[in-house]
């Protein structure tokens, strides 16, 4: 799907520094809040540690910590008595102490619903932290710049996302992850040539890249380069044969061929993958048809229609929530778009 392009108030890169110590202040002192304000409900889910909680509630914490400790060394195999330590240092700000507790945690008890909440919590402060620390360290690096242009495309301002993309190349020519995203860009705004330019550069870098193959053969196959495409979804293939799109280009690319037998096989498995996937069916009804198959290819386009009814009556349900009711006058208005 092509990236929206729409005009946001940008963030200069001057200040990022200062916004992602604001993000992480103001994330710390949002997880501190959400913290003291579930402490009621999870204490009653852990009656084995009232006396910690209690501790804990009413804000001595170096008792919470000191219960969780002695609960830690009679029940070692439990993850309650971690979770408790990690939650009071957790409150005091100890956000690495936090962190190796629920852990460990989660070493005991894998499936630990406690541990896993509050360890998502923590990792969301702490990465906010590494990222004001790789500003301060590298503000020019390309790390930064791709940073930058993801926080641009999450306001949908793209200019500003590809001119950090094409700074972070700059810096780094060599980053397989930016030169995949810069083909998809090009892609998406129908500049094949361009992306075409951008993935072959990343193959060169890592022929077995899933994305930089499937990018560059459907790059090619809207160039109208059949032959050169099959190449890429072959190795695409080759690295994940699972991917349903994948196999539907490859039948896409085959069928153009003049090679609807093997493009009936790659659309098939597409179907066994994705059983809903709707333009596999339309392709392989083509393959049929080529193939002097015209019952089957009756029964493909068949299936192919009924997929795009219930896709319009799924988005008709979907808006049944805004279509206005019935007028006074018995009238009815008409859904708006």
């Amino acid at each position: 799907m092509p990236f929206q392009t729409t005009r946001a108030r940008p963030t200069s890169r001057l200040h990022a520094g200062l916004l992602f110590s604001k993000i992480g202040q103001i994330g710390l002192t949002l997880l501190l809040c959400f913290f003291m304000a579930s402490t009621t409900a999870w204490a009653q889910r852990a009656p084995a540690l009232p006396e910690g909680i209690r501790a804990l509630y009413r804000g001595d914490f170096k008792t919470a910590i000191a219960v969780g400790r002695a609960l830690a060394r009679t029940q070692p195999a439990a993850a309650a008595p971690r979770v408790l330590i990690a939650r009071a240092e957790l409150a005091q700000g100890n956000l690495q102490t936090a962190f190796d507790e629920l852990r460990q945690a989660l070493r005991l008890d894998a499936s630990s619903q406690e541990a896993l909440h509050f360890l998502g919590h923590v990792c969301a402060i702490l990465s906010q932290s590494e990222y004001q620390k790789l500003f301060s360290l590298a503000p020019d690096s390309a790390r930064v710049h791709q940073l930058m242009a993801e926080s641009y495309r999450a306001q949908e301002n793209t200019p500003k996302a590809e001119e950090e993309y094409l700074a972070a190349l700059k810096a780094n020519p060599d980053v397989v992850e930016v030169l995949n995203i810069m083909g998809d860009l090009k892609r998406s705004q129908f500049r094949f040539e361009e992306a075409v330019s951008y993935y072959s550069r990343a193959v060169k870098l890592t022929p077995r890249d899933y994305d930089s193959q499937y990018g560059l053969g459907a790059s090619r196959l809207y160039l109208q380069q059949p032959e050169l495409a099959v190449e890429n979804f072959q190795n695409a293939l080759a690295i994940d044969p699972k991917s349903a799109a994948a196999h539907l280009a490859m039948g896409d690319a085959l069928l153009r061929l003049n090679r609807p037998e093997a493009a009936a096989k790659h659309l098939k498995t597409a179907i066994q993958i994705e059983p809903k996937f709707r333009q596999a069916y339309t392709l392989l009804g083509r393959s049929y048809q080529k193939l002097g198959k015209q019952l089957e290819a009756k029964e493909a386009f068949r299936i192919s229609q009924s997929l795009i009814q219930d896709e319009l009556e799924s988005k008709a349900r979907a808006m049944e929530g805004i279509v206005p009711e019935p007028q006074a006058s018995g009238k009815e208005e008409a859904p708006k778009p």
